[in-house]
């Protein structure tokens, strides 16, 4: 069964709009920026092979870019792939925020991530998120596991990134654990409110 995605997500501090052709050299950078340095990239990565990439973006995925509301520019992207619709499954990741973010503390990736795990079991009515993180990816593995994502496996040197082999965690969250991972990101994004609410 094809899905069929919203093209904007709205948030409380963010925007998720589809991302479009034009979104191209902004992915690009924040890929071959700090951001993007747990990815795989394709020999001659360049903003044309982007391109190509979004053009060629199946049916079954959405990859969103992340607009923050108090800002006039785009910030980062998450996605919504490998969708398994027999199995009420999908993976959330491909989360990347331009670098001068990573250095500030702000709400544009947490609520990304709030927004896309609601959409997945919210409105798509899905069972179980997962999705893999880079063994090197310390700060990411920690941090998913606090919000409430559980580890599944642990694949040894399973991919290549800059000639080296790393390893992947393999994570889930099923749907019934969610209201824990959101009151978990509702708590952090709260000393970002001007207003206590």
């Amino acid at each position: 069964m094809e899905y069929k995605y919203s093209d904007i997500l709205e948030g409380e501090f963010v925007t998720l709009k589809k991302v479009e052709l034009q979104d191209a050299l902004d992915i690009y950078t924040w890929r071959t920026s700090r951001s993007g340095r747990y990815l795989q990239h394709p020999s001659n990565y360049s903003v044309e092979s982007q391109q190509e990439w979004i053009r060629n973006r199946s049916a079954a995925e959405i990859n969103y870019i992340i607009y923050p509301k108090k800002l006039q520019t785009k910030v980062g992207m998450i996605g919504i792939y490998d969708v398994r619709s027999h199995d009420l499954v999908a993976d959330v990741g491909r989360l990347l925020l331009s670098e001068e973010y990573l250095q500030k503390s702000n709400p544009y990736g947490l609520e990304s991530l709030l927004l896309t795990y609601d959409y997945v079991f919210n409105t798509m009515n899905f069972r179980k998120i997962s999705g893999t993180i880079l063994g090197v990816n310390v700060d990411m593995f920690t941090f998913q596991k606090y919000l409430g994502m559980k580890q599944e496996g642990y694949l040894k040197q399973h991919v290549i990134i800059k000639d080296k082999c790393e390893d992947l965690y393999v994570m889930s969250l099923f749907k019934d654990e969610f209201i824990q991972y959101k009151n978990k990101i509702q708590f952090l994004l709260r000393s970002f409110r001007t207003v206590p609410t």
